[in-house]
């Protein structure tokens, strides 16, 4: 009898010791979370084009005014962004189906802004950074102040948090853009020249240098076509982005193949006479471009941009579909 009572102490003080163990271990685990949770910074300082400014350490609800394209190329989709810069934009509406609008591009809606309860908003326009920063903080993103599109992608991982990412596309951007070069060149001579024009509503004709609005920089940079004599000495080598001319002195700045900006709104549908007889239109070498898809100007959209050329020219689609 007594060796049982004994054996029951001893099984208790055991049992007892155990469920002390187990504790402290449970004890410790969650003061390591706490720690680790301590730990771990809820917000970062970043530097930008107005200073240093503090933003959340990895931001989700992110709404963008105007620079779209960067935000996706790091794999982000906003929650927010003005739909008015998709009708000049179709390369983004696919992955935007579902972001709310925030209004026109001009004028968009703080209220909306406001109703979206973003932890992170990303403006072009230092004088709305007063305005937007009462909603969230806000980022001042400015892509000319980068040397190339990649710098302009790897600025963007950094404000997002998404280095990886920004490394990771602009390797396939590399990669992309390369291809669509060897594409683009082996589908016309060597040396062959190219000229990018828009009438859409212009009483003049505007040719386009290295802009990255219509095409320019797909065209000039990334597929590495040459541009004609004139386009290159008044635009390109005097840093001119486009220029509007006369129709009577367009074909001075017309090459061996005219890549033409086209819209349903253009109230010039057919190639004025005048320019019928420029070596361009008699050999069947001016290429229709979808306005809708060429006025945008980020890497996102710039790089399908050359890719649409780059087939063009190697399947001859010279018309819209």
């Amino acid at each position: 009898m007594f060796r049982q009572q004994a054996f029951h102490k001893m099984a208790c003080l055991a049992m007892l010791a155990l469920a002390v163990f187990l504790a402290g271990c449970a004890n410790q685990e969650t003061a390591e979370q706490v720690e680790d949770t301590a730990q771990t910074p809820v917000t970062r300082m970043i530097n930008t084009s107005i200073g240093e400014i503090e933003i959340p350490a990895q931001p989700e609800r992110i709404i963008v005014d105007w620079n779209i394209g960067h935000v996706l190329a790091v794999g982000v989709t906003p929650i927010g962004v003005p739909h008015s810069l998709l009708d000049y934009g179709e390369f983004m509406r696919k992955p935007l189906e579902k972001t709310a609008d925030i209004g026109n591009h001009n004028q968009v809606s703080l209220e909306k802004m406001v109703a979206l309860e973003p932890d992170l908003i990303i403006t072009w326009n230092k004088d709305a950074y007063d305005s937007y920063s009462k909603i969230a903080p806000t980022v001042v993103f400015v892509p000319d102040e980068y040397a190339s599109m990649e710098e302009e992608v790897t600025a963007m991982g950094e404000i997002l948090n998404r280095q990886t990412e920004a490394e990771a596309w602009n390797e396939q951007f590399t990669q992309r853009a390369e291809a669509a070069r060897k594409k683009a060149q082996a589908a016309v001579p060597a040396g062959a020249t190219f000229t990018i024009a828009d009438f859409n509503w212009l009483t003049n004709v505007g040719i386009v240098g290295k802009s990255a609005n219509r095409g320019g920089k797909a065209v000039y940079d990334l597929l590495g076509l040459t541009p004609a004599t004139k386009i290159k000495q008044d635009l390109i080598d005097k840093g001119e982005e486009s220029m509007d001319i006369s129709s009577e002195l367009f074909g001075e700045y017309v090459g061996d193949y005219l890549l033409l900006m086209k819209s349903e709104n253009s109230d010039k549908e057919d190639i004025p006479e005048i320019w019928a007889g420029m070596d361009a239109m008699k050999n069947n070498q001016v290429y229709e471009l979808d306005i809708h898809k060429y006025l945008s100007a980020d890497p996102y959209t710039t790089i399908y941009q050359a890719e649409e050329i780059a087939e063009k020219l190697a399947s001859k689609q010279t018309k819209l579909q």
